[in-house]
């Protein structure tokens, strides 16, 4: 792992379904070398894969992390993403979890998903609701195509959905300009020596200005509105840079708390994105066919 690994990883956070080719020009890479550097970092665990992650506001839902700190094994976080509600799952390195909620009521949600885990939650926080146009059918129907296989090639993507190459591209370019999906790559704790790529909790109203003072390489990739919290890219030197640059963080004024959350795996429960897609589709067909009759 080094600053270009870093800076590609930073790239597919921002747009995973750019080329290799543009990937490649943020690092002075040539397209083979990018390929190369991303199949390693497949190779060592740091890159796991890819995941959907579609705003829960154009289902009329808010996104809640809830967190829970006993120990699970990797079956028992699976049979977690059948808890109702649950979006995906965060499994921390000790073993922790970290449960993606897409809910239409908090406190039931939540409540629901303590007595599935067998588990009170340590704490959880809401995330801020976006401001998105409504979907149409054709929206949803390139979302319903995304989620087993966002970086699905876009020749495949358009026989998948049946509609025409400029209709998908002009749909798949407003859903992720406007973010309301998101691609995110699933990152691993990684098992190469060298620099850490981590993720950091940072909660307090602090602007990303301030935290940059401290963490030279640093890309916000969620955020919560209640409590207010940013969950960080980072890259470090070594654990000792690591432990060095969080204790600088923790004495700012304007910060809570930060602290170290390293994914062991990052799972997506595509069964329950996929029925929400598919059911707003299904009522937007009805309305469409209501409309026909009556006019």
């Amino acid at each position: 792992m080094d600053s270009k690994d870093f800076q590609l990883l930073v790239g597919l956070h921002q747009n995973a379904r750019q080329s290799l080719l543009s990937l490649g020009r943020r690092v002075s890479l040539s397209a083979p070398a990018v390929r190369e550097r991303l199949r390693r970092l497949h190779d060592t665990g740091v890159l796991l894969g890819y995941g959907l992650w579609v705003d829960p506001i154009v289902f009329d839902r808010q996104e809640v992390l809830v967190f829970f700190k006993r120990e699970r094994t990797h079956e028992q976080v699976i049979t977690g993403l059948k808890a109702p509600d649950v979006s995906y799952i965060g499994w921390k390195l000790d073993g922790g979890l970290t449960v993606g909620v897409w809910s239409d009521n908090v406190s039931r949600s939540i409540s629901k998903l303590s007595v599935a885990l067998g588990e009170k939650p340590s704490g959880h926080a809401v995330t801020g609701a976006g401001d998105f146009p409504r979907l149409s059918i054709l929206d949803f129907m390139v979302v319903d195509a995304l989620i087993n296989d966002p970086k699905i090639p876009f020749k495949q993507l358009v026989e998948v959905t049946g509609l025409s190459p400029k209709t998908v591209r002009k749909h798949l370019n407003s859903l992720t300009r406007s973010e309301t999906i998101v691609i995110m790559p699933r990152l691993g704790a990684g098992s190469s020596p060298g620099e850490l790529v981590y993720n950091l909790a940072v909660a307090g109203k602090v602007p990303m200005s301030e935290i940059r003072k401290t963490l030279d390489d640093a890309l916000l990739i969620h955020e919560t509105r209640n409590p207010p919290m940013k969950y960080l890219l980072c890259r470090s030197k070594n654990l000792g840079d690591v432990n060095l640059k969080t204790r600088a963080l923790n004495r700012l004024q304007s910060i809570e708390s930060a602290a170290v959350t390293l994914n062991r795996e990052l799972v997506f429960a595509n069964e329950f994105i996929h029925s929400l897609v598919r059911e707003r589709i299904r009522d937007m067909e009805k309305t469409r066919l209501s409309q026909t009759v009556f006019a």
